[in-house]
C-alpha cells in the first residue's frame, strides 16, 4: 500500500492496522478517524492485496450511502493520495483509454460499483434497495456505519456471497473477511455489534501484536531474513483466523483534535449525544418510561427517495441541500399534519401524515432562542417548499391560544398566518385542553402495541433523532392523577447537561399531533378532504 509519506495515524488506528486481523469491529467515538485512519487504509490494502477481486460496501439505505458514507470515505482516500476519476471511478466504468483492468467476475453495469485500476471493484449495497448480494461472489465485506445496519440482512443477504474464489486469494489473510465500523450505538438494533467482542481471542491477538513487534524490531535491524520470512507466514497464518474488537474515545485522537474539540462538542451536543459519540459511552433509553412501549424494529423505518438520489448522479455537493426530495416515505395526494410545542427558549414542530391506519411521523424540528416560532415555520417552509400539494392540517390546543409575550398574536395565529403567507392552505383543528398524562399513556401504549382501535405510530428515524431520543429519556413520575410525564427536566434552564432539545418539549408536540390524528381526523374528513384520500 502506498501512502504519502506525511501521513499521520494515531495510536489506535496503527494498532488496528498492525493487528490487521482477518474480521475487525471498532466502536470509536465521533472525531476519532474512523474514515481516514481505519475505513480507507483497510480499502486500499484491500485493493492491492487482492487486485481484481469484489468487496461490498454496506448501507442501510441508499441516501445515507450518499449522504454520509461515501462523501467520508472518497475525502479520506484523497487524503491519502488516491483520486476520483483517476484511480478510481464510482458508477460508471472507466474509459478505455485509461486502460483499467477488469475484475474476475464483471458485473453487468457499473451504476452502483466503485472501480479500480487494478481492476478491484466495491458493489455499493444499500439494504432499502430491491437488490440482493445474493448473486453475487464477494471477496471481504465493509460496513462504515454498523449500527445502523440489519444483522439480519446482513447474515441472510450478504454473507451467503461472501465465497468463492479461493484459487485467486486464498493466501490473503484478509479474503473473506470484514470490516465493520461505527460510533458507540445507543439503540438495541445496533448491539449487534457490540456482541462481537465474545468473538475476540485475547491470546491471539496478543500474539499477533507480539511478532508484529519482533518483524518490526527486525526488519529495522536488517536481520536474520529467514527469521522475518518465519514470522511472516506465522503471522499470516493467525491473521486468518483472527477477530479484533476494540473501543476508543475521542481521547485516542486528542493529538490532531485538541482538547477545545472536546469543550465545544460539550458545550454544543445534547449530553446523550455527547456521552455516547464522543466519550463513547454505553447508554441505552431509560427503563419504564413514559413511552417505554416503542420498539425501534417495529415503529421505526428508513425512507429515501432514490430515484431522487439516483437522478444526481453521485454529486455529492447536491445532497447538502436540505429539502424533501430525499424523503421517500411522503404521500403527495395526501395533506400534511403538524403540531407545535411553545416555549420561550425553544419551539418545536413535528410532521406526519396519516397513512391508512398508520401515524407516520415524517420529520421533527426544533429552533433555540434567539429564534422564535415564526422562525420555526418558515424553517419548516424552507424544506417543504418543493411539495407541490399545498395542504397542511395544523393540530393545536389550547396552550396555542394564549397571548404571546410580544402582542396579542396567539402562537395559533402566528403558525396560521406565517402559513398562509408562504402559500400553504391551512386547516386549523383545535382539539381542546391537554390530555391527561395518565390518560395519554394508557393511549400510546395500546398504539404502540398494535391494539386495532388505535392508528399505529410509525416514525423515519433518520428524520427524528432528536424526537426518539427524548422520547427514550422521558420518565414517568406518579402524581395526584397516577402516572405523568416527567416534565420535572423542563424547569431546568437550557444548558449542556440539560438542553431543551432532549427535554420532554418535542415530545409534546407528537403527543398533539397524535391525539389531532387518532380522535380529531374526522373534522378535517368532512371539511377540506375526502375520506378516498385516505384509502
Amino acid at each position: 500500500m502506498s501512502l504519502p509519506k506525511q501521513t499521520y495515524f494515531n495510536k489506535a488506528q496503527l494498532e488496528v492496522m498492525r493487528v490487521a486481523a482477518k474480521n475487525t469491529y471498532v466502536i470509536a467515538s465521533r472525531g476519532f478517524g474512523k474514515s481516514e485512519g481505519i475505513d480507507a487504509p483497510w480499502l486500499i490494502r484491500n485493493v492491492f492485496a487482492m487486485p481484481r477481486s469484489a468487496g461490498a460496501l454496506l448501507s442501510p439505505t441508499y441516501g445515507k450511502l450518499l449522504r454520509n458514507t461515501l462523501p467520508a470515505i472518497f475525502h479520506a482516500l484523497a487524503r491519502l493520495g488516491y483520486r476520483r476519476d483517476v484511480h478510481y471511478f464510482v458508477g460508471r466504468r472507466a474509459p478505455k483509454q485509461m486502460n483499467f483492468a477488469s475484475p474476475w467476475i464483471d458485473p453487468f453495469n457499473y451504476d452502483y460499483v466503485i472501480s479500480w485500476f487494478n481492476g478491484s471493484i466495491q458493489h455499493l449495497i444499500s439494504f432499502d434497495r430491491p437488490m440482493s448480494a445474493n448473486s453475487m461472489s464477494l471477496d471481504y465485506i465493509g460496513g462504515f456505519e454498523a449500527k445502523f445496519l440489519d444483522f439480519e440482512k446482513i447474515k441472510n443477504e450478504v454473507l451467503p456471497a461472501n465465497r468463492g474464489n479461493t484459487n485467486y486469494f486464498g493466501s490473503c489473510p484478509w479474503h473473506h473477511g470484514q470490516l465493520y465500523t461505527s460510533d458507540m450505538p445507543t439503540n438495541k438494533s445496533g448491539s449487534w455489534v457490540l456482541e462481537k467482542e465474545k468473538e475476540m481471542d485475547p491470546v491471539l491477538i496478543d500474539t499477533i501484536k507480539f511478532i508484529q513487534q519482533e518483524i518490526s524490531f527486525l526488519t529495522a535491524k536488517g536481520s536474520q531474513p529467514r527469521r522475518l520470512r518465519e514470522l511472516s507466514l506465522t503471522l499470516t497464518r493467525l491473521r486468518k483466523h483472527a477477530t479484533f474488537y476494540a473501543e476508543y474515545n475521542v481521547f485516542d485522537n486528542i493529538d490532531v483534535l485538541g482538547l477545545q474539540f472536546v469543550k465545544d462538542m460539550a458545550r454544543d451536543l445534547p449530553p446523550l449525544v455527547f456521552q455516547t459519540a464522543i466519550l463513547n459511552k454505553r447508554i441505552r433509553k431509560i427503563p419504564n418510561g413514559f413511552y417505554a412501549s416503542i420498539d425501534e424494529k417495529t415503529h421505526y423505518y428508513a425512507s429515501y427517495n432514490n430515484a431522487h438520489l439516483e437522478s444526481l448522479d453521485y454529486n455529492l455537493n447536491k445532497l447538502q441541500v436540505e429539502s424533501c426530495l430525499k424523503d421517500g416515505d411522503i404521500k403527495d395526494d395526501l395533506p400534511l399534519c403538524i403540531a407545535n410545542d411553545y416555549n420561550a427558549s425553544i419551539n418545536s414542530i413535528v410532521t406526519g401524515q396519516l397513512v391508512e391506519n398508520e401515524v407516520r411521523t415524517l420529520k421533527s424540528m426544533f429552533v433555540k432562542t434567539p429564534r422564535k416560532l415564526k422562525d420555526l415555520i418558515d424553517l419548516w417552509c424552507d424544506y417543504y417548499s418543493l411539495r407541490s400539494f399545498r395542504e397542511v392540517v395544523y393540530f393545536y390546543d389550547s396552550t396555542a391560544v394564549y397571548d404571546t409575550p410580544l402582542d396579542s398574536e396567539t402562537f395559533a395565529d402566528v403558525v396560521i398566518k406565517t402559513l398562509s403567507s408562504r402559500g400553504w392552505n391551512v386547516t386549523p383543528v383545535y382539539i381542546g385542553k391537554p390530555v391527561k398524562h395518565t390518560i395519554k399513556h394508557q393511549w400510546f401504549d395500546r398504539a404502540f402495541k398494535g391494539d386495532p382501535e388505535y392508528l399505529f405510530p410509525q416514525f423515519n428515524q433518520d428524520n427524528n433523532e432528536y424526537l426518539l431520543i427524548a422520547m427514550d429519556q422521558t420518565g414517568i413520575k406518579v402524581g395526584r392523577n397516577g402516572f405523568e410525564k416527567d416534565k420535572d427536566p423542563e424547569k431546568k434552564m437550557d444548558s449542556v447537561e440539560q438542553p431543551d432539545e432532549f427535554k420532554t418539549h418535542i415530545t409534546d408536540a407528537w403527543d398533539t399531533m397524535f391525539i389531532g390524528m387518532q380522535f380529531h381526523m374526522d373534522n378535517v374528513l368532512g371539511n377540506n378532504f375526502t375520506s378516498s384520500n385516505y384509502g
